[in-house]
């Protein structure tokens, strides 16, 4: 008897502790979302109804006369950013209230990630971000372009034979990553495969299992940033415990090789060796010949460097070079396949568009001694091929959303006067997708339309921000839109991209993916140009 009074006691006392954070921001007069009890604004997200990123953007949609809104992730206050602008502020000249990303991972359960520039914090953050700038500078990414173009090349000769100079049908993402896989690999760590022959090779299986963001992989991703603290608390680990050791010795035997035998190539590895004998420098006169690989490419924006004693004793070992690889081999595949799959529906989709595309293609070809084979100086002369680019990341962002953390007490005024302060402690959000298809930023926003940005002055350059914005942007905006490029520029010199019998238009996004991704796939034929 005692256990049935019990029961709903402790049952009512669960719901009492789950609600009673809930007046936190009405008690500040912040608009904010409804929550659900226990789970806050999150429970969408539990039951799939919506797509996470649109889960917590709901506050922008239900508030639109607000620079910022509450909301509950379970019971824990947090906040959506409405402004551009204020975001703007916060990255760059308050950069000091929001150093850290929110999530928290452990360097036990997750050796290679925890040490990843992303998902690193505080003097580690700083120690790799500015040991790792002058790597990412244009004329660094211009010699390891070299090494992309030949591995996109090989892909797509390999590509042209198979398809016997006939129609065929490809789901593009599969292609994609391959070609990516290859590409990373080569560029990240110095070994050259072939994933369209081989697609059992082991970087190609590996890479696969590195880059997933479905499944079960995507989930405790966006468990990352919905419940940290318990993440890290049930020493949970993002990556497999084989992919981290793979990496880990597959870089490892690398640099004892090349150190053993004098061995140069201008890939990620030599450039991170050099970080590590302190040779890494920015070459400021040729840099500004290739600082821009388009509108998108992100702003650079130097890190001051704290000399205290934690930051004297951070330096590149082994598994630090490890980690940065990984992370720019993810960003790198996940990033770029997923810009190329939706970049390639619209052209599939707006075949006068793709025609535009490919005379511009065909007119730099001319200019090439192979006739075929692209450099950085073209593909940086290309303004259609910009102009399709940037509208393919305006209109489908990779990530839809990002995060900081609020280090220390920050204060702003809102759109109505009043004062608002951030505690230290809670949690940001930036929805960058809905940004990019609000109305009053982008005129008909869901129309995919490349003449948006023939004049970049009309372009609203607080809100469009397809790599983020500050010092803690995406560093490797160069790389990722110059690979893009390079892979359009090949397909669309060799194939006709045409919607496929099993394409679903209009696309219908998975919404179980923590990233971007088409619930049934890019189907599409590709048609030779030349038989």
């Amino acid at each position: 008897m005692l256990l049935l009074w019990a029961l709903p006691v402790v049952l009512y006392l669960l719901y009492r502790w789950s609600v009673a954070t809930y007046d936190y921001f009405e008690k500040r007069n912040i608009p904010y979302v409804k929550p659900v009890p226990f789970f806050g604004q999150v429970w969408s997200f539990f039951t799939q109804e919506k797509h996470a990123v649109d889960v917590a953007s709901e506050g922008y949609y239900m508030f639109p006369n607000t620079r910022i809104s509450g909301v509950f992730t379970l019971r824990t206050p947090a906040y959506l950013v409405h402004d551009p602008v204020l975001f703007k502020e916060m990255a760059i000249r308050d950069f000091d209230h929001f150093t850290d990303h929110v999530t928290d991972l452990s360097v036990d359960c997750d050796p290679l990630l925890a040490r990843s520039l992303f998902f690193s914090h505080g003097a580690q953050w700083r120690h790799h971000r500015t040991g790792l700038s002058p790597a990412f500078t244009g004329s660094k990414i211009r010699n390891m372009f070299v090494l992309l173009s030949k591995s996109a090349g090989d892909a797509m000769d390999r590509l042209v034979i198979f398809s016997r100079g006939k129609p065929f049908t490809m789901e593009l993402r599969d292609l994609y990553s391959k070609l990516g896989n290859d590409a990373m690999t080569s560029i990240s760590f110095g070994v050259e495969v072939d994933s369209l022959t081989d697609p059992e090779n082991e970087f190609f299986l590996k890479g696969n299992r590195l880059a997933k963001v479905d499944g079960l992989p995507g989930l405790k991703i966006l468990m990352t940033t919905i419940l940290p603290g318990l993440y890290k608390f049930l020493r949970l680990g993002v990556l497999y415990k084989d992919v981290n050791e793979f990496y880990l010795e597959a870089v490892s035997t690398n640099i004892r090789y090349r150190e053993q035998n004098y061995i140069k190539r201008p890939d990620f590895i030599h450039l991170l060796l050099q970080a590590r004998k302190n040779e890494l420098n920015t070459e400021q006169t040729d840099d500004d010949q290739f600082q821009s690989a388009g509108f998108s490419t992100a702003e650079t924006h130097s890190v001051e460097t704290q000399r205290d004693a934690t930051n004297e004793k951070l330096q590149w070992q082994d598994i630090d070079i490890t980690a940065a690889a990984v992370s720019f081999f993810f960003g790198g595949i996940e990033t770029t396949t997923t810009l190329l799959c939706f970049t390639s529906y619209e052209l599939a989709v707006n075949p006068t568009i793709q025609a535009r595309l490919r005379a511009e293609i065909d007119h730099a070809r001319e200019e090439l001694a192979d006739g075929k084979t692209p450099t950085y100086e073209i593909l940086q002369k290309m303004k259609y091929l910009d102009m399709v680019v940037s509208e393919a990341l305006r209109r489908w962002v990779p990530f839809g959303l990002t995060n900081r953390r609020c280090t220390k007490d920050y204060t702003f005024t809102n759109t109505d006067g009043t004062k608002i302060t951030i505690e230290k402690g809670l949690n940001i959000s930036i929805p960058l997708k809905a940004f990019h298809l609000d109305e009053k930023f982008f005129p008909d926003p869901l129309r995919f339309d490349p003449e948006r940005f023939s004049n970049p002055n009309n372009i609203n350059q607080d809100a469009y921000v397809p790599f983020g914005t500050g010092l803690r942007n995406c560093i490797g905006s160069r790389l990722a839109l110059m690979q893009a490029k390079c892979f359009l520029f090949y397909m669309l010199s060799n194939f006709i991209i045409e919607p496929g019998t099993k394409l679903t238009i209009p696309l219908v996004l998975d919404e179980t993916s923590a990233g971007l991704n088409a619930k049934h796939g890019f189907w599409m034929n590709l048609v030779p140009r030349y038989a």
